[in-house]
């Protein structure tokens, strides 16, 4: 298992658009993965569990990755989570 600490650059906070990303993000590895953020471990599948996390930008969290593509799957995650140009809407 490794782990990574991300700081989310989301500018909109957690919400159904970056959930659906990560979970898309995640599902591509063999590998598991969770976010820890403050006293909950939040399972990236889970498109509900992360939009009910309650993380915004700035926020410090912590992304924790186990199987054999654990390196690829956890900065494909992070990526997504300091990924400062997610918006809450597509712009027409």
């Amino acid at each position: 298992m490794i782990e990574k600490k991300v700081i989310v650059a989301i500018p909109c906070g957690m919400h159904i658009r970056p959930a659906g990303l990560i979970a898309h993000a995640a599902s591509r590895y063999q590998a598991t993965s969770k976010i820890l953020f403050k006293y909950h471990i939040i399972n990236t599948a889970s498109i509900l569990n992360l939009v009910a996390s309650g993380i915004q930008c700035g926020d410090e969290v912590w992304v924790q990755c186990d199987g054999p593509d654990e390196k690829d799957a956890l900065e494909g995650v992070a990526a997504v989570l300091e990924d400062a140009t997610i918006q809450q809407k597509e712009p027409r």
